[in-house]
């Protein structure tokens, strides 16, 4: 075992029974394009950009201010290390230190972590876990505490839990305990001076090769294969509810504690084992209902009994249907992008942001609360069709107001509307047959029931429920 800086360990396992051939494939596959992509970063990093003719955007002199002071924070990152001043960080104050070189030298792992997140261009990364910004440098901003990984094409299951453990070792413990295939590839948290882990993620990572697309637009983006993602990552979640997993976490399932961070002991505990898609489906219960799962995260995280967890389901999906009629009418243009991408995660986290805040203040422990909304803003999200949002003005809504308000219980007031609507299917279909008998007159051809029938376009059955009543009206006309 070797000790990298800053706490970060490296264990070197024998493999298991998983430990196969293609999963030696897929390591030795992702080391080679590392290598290549770095040696092609090396041989071009001495050309001048554009064949030596600059935009006009670069020689705006702000533009090439900014340039020079990145390659210059760049070089000094890569020279000196990573350097802290001293600032709070995650809640907790750090104090002033500097770790020398690029923790993805240590391990394929981390580089991993690398691989799957963004260019710089699209790369968010953060101080705090709620406030993320933009970054213009892949390598500064990989020292941030906070990043999201690649949304769009996902490698990486992350667990949030929302324990402090007595020291990593007893949290390694734990974890070993859980009927899992590995133990994490990296687990991420602040140690305390005393040798506690505070809130630490666990990361597993999918064989290189297996990410899971979710970009609809995508030909590789299949919505089976996105569900199983989903259901593993909730199943996973489920396995480790007695550490505090929080199934919150899952609204955002790519915003993860970066190992890659010196503000943060990594511990990596895997670096053998990589268990696809499949592989984990056979270990952990994908097919947990929404129901059972908002339960069981409520009572492991907040001990509340079943009949608050139902009272808090029903006000929560009140709410994530209002706010999403809301947002439709509103013509908010986070969601617009989201309904028109199809882009259902993005619309269960615009959900959960949107109503977290209110739905923590419903139970006595928010994590209670925060637990029910994600299985509701995900639901939600899923069913969710805006075509029904608009009001169709030719169905009589409230027409029977009268006729039921009085009615004491749901099943009186709907059969009185079924009533209605019976009525009603049947009064146009008389008057369907009707026309249908009064254009054959015209046309001089045999009113046959059957004739008729297919003129109208009812089932035989109908026009014979209807004959006489129609008979009667035509020969009225």
């Amino acid at each position: 075992m070797s000790v990298g800086t800053n706490g970060t360990t490296t264990s070197h396992q024998p493999p298991s029974t998983l430990q196969t051939k293609n999963v030696d494939d897929a390591v030795r596959r992702f080391e080679t394009r590392w290598a290549e992509e770095r040696w092609l970063r090396d041989v071009m990093g001495g050309w001048p950009d554009d064949g030596g003719r600059r935009s006009d955007r670069e020689s705006d002199a702000f533009f090439r201010e900014r340039a020079h002071t990145r390659r210059e924070l760049v070089r000094r990152r890569l020279s000196v290390g990573f350097e802290c001043h001293g600032e709070e960080v995650g809640g907790r104050w750090r104090a002033p230190f500097v770790e020398e070189g690029l923790r993805s030298e240590q391990s394929h792992v981390l580089r991993r972590i690398v691989q799957l997140t963004p260019k710089a261009a699209l790369m968010t990364t953060g101080r705090a876990k709620d406030v993320m910004r933009s970054t213009d440098s892949k390598l500064l901003g990989l020292d941030d505490p906070y990043i999201v990984l690649n949304t769009k094409v996902r490698g990486v299951f992350r667990l949030d839990l929302d324990l402090t453990f007595r020291s990593w070792k007893a949290l390694r413990f734990e974890v070993s305990e859980l009927p899992l295939p590995c133990l994490p590839h990296a687990a991420i948290g602040f140690e305390l001076p005393d040798g506690r882990v505070e809130r630490p993620h666990l990361l597993y990572l999918l064989p290189y090769g297996s990410e899971v697309w979710f970009a609809p637009e995508d030909e590789r983006c299949r919505r089976d294969i996105m569900g199983l993602w989903r259901g593993v990552h909730a199943g996973m979640v489920k396995t480790f509810l007695p550490l505090g997993a929080d199934p919150g976490g899952l609204a955002n399932p790519m915003r993860i504690k970066n190992p890659l961070s010196p503000f943060w002991t990594v511990k990596l505990w895997n670096e053998g084992v990589f268990p696809d898609l499949a592989e984990w489906a056979g270990w952990v219960d994908t097919a947990t209902t929404r129901d059972a799962m908002i339960r069981e995260s409520a009572a492991a995280l907040s001990g509340a009994g079943r009949r608050a967890s139902n009272v808090l389901f029903t006000t929560l999906q009140e709410w994530s249907y209002a706010a999403l009629r809301e947002m439709h009418r509103e013509q908010d243009a986070d969601y617009g992008a989201a309904i028109l991408a199809k882009d259902r995660d993005r619309l269960a986290e615009l959900l959960f942001d949107r109503l977290v805040a209110g739905a923590s203040k419903l139970a006595e422990q928010p994590k209670q609360a925060q637990a029910i909304l994600y299985r509701v803003v995900t639901y939600a999200a899923d069913h969710w069709d805006p075509a029904r949002v608009t009001r169709d003005r030719t169905r009589d809504r409230g027409v029977c107001g009268d006729d039921v308000e009085r009615l004491p219980d749901l099943r009186s007031r709907q059969t009185v509307g079924a009533r209605y609507a019976a009525g009603l299917r049947s009064d146009r279909s008389l008057q369907r047959l009707v026309e249908a008998m009064q254009q054959a007159s015209k046309d001089v051809q045999a009113l046959t029931k059957s004739a008729m029938a297919a003129k109208a376009g009812l089932s035989r059955p109908t026009v014979h429920r209807h004959w006489e009543a129609a008979i009667a009206r035509l020969n009225d006309v």
